[in-house]
């Protein structure tokens, strides 16, 4: 009987006011922290949006400390999960995290020696370069490289017919710009192993009978987008890796839209176990049939390699790696 009574005096009419009055502002607030999760994050984590809250606490409380002390305890709760999701993400998330003074350091040297050049210090950080290199960068204005880096790059150059600089004053300027982590990357998309990660590679499209089928053109198309290597060869099937370097497809053209006239394409899934069969030359150099389209992401992952022979040296001699892979 006693709670019964208990009951009735909560939801006597005025109290129902109230109550619907705070399940209203409650409902408003989840509704604008779930539609622009942003904001919860700015009010919880910036001085501006702290001295809001102080406010707010203190107006309320002076009106009705207990709602006061609610609203408290409630952005105490706030602000401590927000710490621990944040301390959370930190945690979990790969790569290297520099100081805010060394990222400062970093932009001001690069404003006055590479003034023209864009740094994305957040995804060099996260995939890139350390502390520790960055460190280096600051105190002698070029990135740290190992000696196989910069004799892969001084012979990289020395091949190049557009470099007109030495080999090592070239490394050196070069050096201002790319950490070691970057210039391998490009280094290694710029041989045949690269290539056929970006590009993928071209091979004959042939049927069951193993006769070449290639896309007929219609009647009155011309060829010079063909013959003018405007246009690629369709008649050749493509394998290249996924958007999300998830594993390789296979693209194979079908024909013109019999509406539009539009490309038409299959693109079918390829296992890794198949491409030793299917692409002339290719040959992984560990017994695991792994994903090469691993190295293309954003952390270079070289944990499956392989090697591509298109020109047939393989008759004559075992085919390298390139030195960069």
């Amino acid at each position: 009987m006693g709670l019964l009574k208990n009951l009735k005096n909560i939801f006597t009419e005025n109290n129902k006011t109230k109550l619907i009055g705070l399940l209203t502002v409650l409902v408003f607030v989840w509704l604008v922290l779930y539609f622009i999760p942003d904001l919860l994050n700015s009010i919880l984590n910036t001085f501006l949006g702290n001295i809001i809250l102080l406010i707010s606490i203190i107006l309320i409380t002076s009106i009705n400390y207990k709602y006061g002390i609610i609203l408290a305890l409630t952005v105490f709760i706030l602000k401590r999960y927000s710490y621990m999701s944040s301390t959370s993400k930190i945690s979990l998330k790969e790569g290297f995290n520099w100081t805010d003074k060394s990222t400062s350091d970093f932009l001001k040297i690069q404003s006055t020696i590479n003034r023209n050049t864009i740094f994305d210090t957040q995804m060099i950080q996260e995939s890139q370069a350390s502390q520790e290199e960055v460190d280096y960068f600051n105190s002698n204005g070029r990135w740290p490289w190992s000696q196989e880096a910069i004799e892969l790059y001084e012979e990289a150059v020395s091949r190049n017919p557009y470099i007109r600089n030495l080999p090592q004053d070239e490394t050196n300027r070069v050096r201002t710009i790319y950490n070691q982590a970057a210039i391998l990357r490009i280094l290694g998309m710029q041989n045949e192993e690269g290539q056929f990660l970006i590009n993928g590679i071209l091979i004959k499209n042939r049927d069951s009978n193993g006769i070449n089928n290639p896309e007929k053109l219609d009647s009155g198309v011309g060829d010079f987008g063909y013959n003018s290597g405007l246009i690629g060869h369709l008649e050749d099937d493509i394998i290249k890796c996924k958007s999300d370097n998830s594993g390789l497809e296979r693209i194979t053209y079908t024909g013109k839209g019999q509406i539009f006239g539009e490309q038409t394409k299959k693109i079918t899934d390829i296992n890794s176990s198949e491409l030793e069969n299917i692409i002339p030359g290719f040959k992984f150099l560990s017994e695991k049939k792994c994903n090469p389209c691993v190295a293309l992401n954003q952390t270079a992952d070289y944990s499956c390699p392989f090697t591509l022979d298109l020109n047939g040296k393989s008759q004559n001699q075992h085919p390298k790696v390139s030195n960069v892979w």
